[in-house]
């Protein structure tokens, strides 16, 4: 019977002791003879059945091998050992599937190669953490594989001492948690989605009732069609009408100018010019009335009013229509009672300009204007000894381009009235008149001293 490498080494081990106690013939006996052989065969039996025991041990260590080289390779999960210095003692076939790399090129390389760039220092601070508490906390990387892939994996592990060589080694199980991954970002794509259709649901929602909303206009917009056009055109004829006024006076007063500074009259210059600066800003405060025509049509703007002088406004004002003022006509202005009040002085300005305007143009003689101010209200007569107003027409003064039958010759777009009856609305007040044909006309207004209610 050939002798295993175990059973060899006993043999001589027990030829040696044998030679070292050696039997003398003379001491042995038959039945010693037979004892001896009976015990030799009993021992023989007993090391053939040890041996067999020892083949049979060896065969179920031999399988319980292969089956944990099994379980180690096939697990579901990355196995690696790794030692202080990162570099992988050894690592199951799953770990070098998820790598792609061969177990052969893997042994002995550091497996931060196999992260990103940014990950390699952490990987080391959190190893050298692991050696110092023996656990490898759950941690997360980017791992990069040969063929240029990555996917998200998550390490955790223990320390363990080898009891051969007192080595420290750290047993790590690698997941591939990319599918994890990739579905918390859809989820959260998900979740943005259903922000962003709630919001799409508002939106429309509010798109709806917009358009609701711009539906009905549009349908009274067309009903009133045509007061829309005729607005648009009074728009183009006030503007023409209340423009004209501070552009005569620059233009006047430019032609003074030139006259004064071809004869060298010098001193006269500045008179001229604070007109032109008046009128100009006058010019500049009517555009911005109009722009805001839309705005105090819908009744969404609140007049505002200011304190200041009577005497200091109305020196202003009738330096202002000197340059339309005829040869011998004058302004006659009086004031009773106190002197400062509380009006919108564009709004009066712009009121008081077109009377006068009227006046002016329509007379040949003075014009009288007079104002008083008792008990919070501003009374204001503008009166004139001119042409009148035919009895007929009065009853549509106030309407816009109305004209009497009277004023063809005279230039004009009849918008001046209906302007003042609207200044004077925005006011709170009232306005009225009294006229006579070749008579002349006393235009009347009413200003309350308070801001009056939105419309």
């Amino acid at each position: 019977m050939a002798l295993n490498p175990v059973n060899k080494a006993l043999r001589q081990k027990a030829e040696a002791e044998v030679k070292s106690t050696p039997l003398s013939p003379l001491d042995l006996t038959m039945d010693k003879v037979k004892s001896l052989v009976h015990e030799l065969e009993v021992h023989q039996v007993e090391l053939e059945m040890q041996n067999q025991e020892l083949r049979e041990t060896q065969q179920l260590l031999e399988k319980s091998r292969d089956e944990y080289s099994d379980l180690f390779d096939f697990a579901p999960v990355g196995y690696l050992i790794i030692d202080e210095k990162g570099t992988i003692v050894n690592i199951n076939l799953t770990a070098c599937h998820m790598l792609g790399v061969d177990r052969l090129q893997l042994k002995g390389k550091p497996f931060s190669a196999y992260l990103m760039i940014g990950d390699a220092n952490s990987f080391f601070l959190n190893l050298r953490r692991a050696f110092s508490t023996g656990i490898l906390e759950n941690i997360e990387f980017i791992i990069h594989r040969k063929d240029n892939t990555n996917f998200n994996a998550q390490l955790s592990g223990t320390v363990d001492t080898n009891p051969n060589d007192n080595n420290r080694f750290c047993r790590i199980a690698m997941h591939d948690i990319t599918e994890i991954r990739n579905m918390e970002i859809l989820q959260v794509r998900h979740e943005d989605l259903e922000k962003e259709n709630i919001k799409i649901e508002k939106y429309n929602l509010e798109l709806e009732k917009v358009v609701l909303e711009r539906t009905k206009e549009l349908s009274e917009a067309l009903e009133s069609e045509k007061d829309i056009n005729e607005m648009k055109s009074a728009f183009i004829s006030i503007a023409s009408h209340e423009l004209r006024t501070p552009v005569t006076i620059i233009m006047s007063s430019v032609i003074l100018m030139e006259k004064f500074i071809n004869i060298g009259d010098y001193n006269k210059l500045d008179k001229h010019i604070q007109r032109i600066k008046l009128a100009t800003t006058n010019f500049t405060s009517i555009l911005d009335d109009f722009l805001s025509l839309e705005k105090l049509e819908k009744g969404i703007v609140r007049v505002k009013k200011e304190t200041f002088d009577m005497f200091e406004f109305i020196r202003l004002l009738t330096e202002e229509m000197d340059s339309i003022l005829k040869p011998e006509q004058q302004i006659l202005y009086s004031h009773e009672g106190n002197p400062s009040t509380f009006q919108n002085q564009k709004i009066l300005h712009n009121i008081l300009v077109n009377l006068l305007t009227n006046a002016i143009k329509y007379s040949e003689t003075d014009v009288v204007l007079n104002t008083i101010n008792n008990n919070g209200e501003l009374t204001i007569f503008v009166k004139d000894k001119g042409i009148g107003i035919p009895q007929e027409d009065q009853k549509n003064l106030f309407k816009r381009f109305f004209r009497a039958e009277n004023v063809r010759d005279f230039q004009g777009t009849g918008l001046g009235l209906s302007i003042v009856k609207r200044y004077v609305e925005l006011l709170g007040g009232s306005i009225e008149y009294v006229s006579a044909l070749n008579k002349g006309s006393t235009f009347k207004i009413q200003l309350p001293e308070r801001n009056p209610p939105l419309f």
